[in-house]
């Protein structure tokens, strides 16, 4: 187990808008939940240290069930 600082950006990817403590056991989460908002991870902007800190972008859910939590990813995040 270690413990990481993962960095919370807004839905533009530009403005960082919290940073959070993780304990990870064996892989990053795939989902950090932070003011019921959902956070995935993305990858860390140029020039940033990749093994000192874990990069998560916030989605909008539009839809949530139990165990289930979908996302709209706009286009530009799509891959072709």
């Amino acid at each position: 187990m270690k413990a990481a600082r993962a960095i919370l950006f807004g839905l533009d990817r530009r403005v960082i808008v919290g940073a959070v403590r993780v304990v990870i056991a064996d892989e990053a989460p795939k989902v950090i939940m932070c003011d019921g908002e959902p956070f995935l991870p993305m990858p860390v902007p140029p020039g940033w240290d990749a093994k000192a800190v874990l990069a998560y972008g916030q989605e909008r859910p539009f839809r949530a069930d139990e165990g289930l939590l979908e996302v709209a990813a706009s286009p530009r995040e799509v891959a072709p």
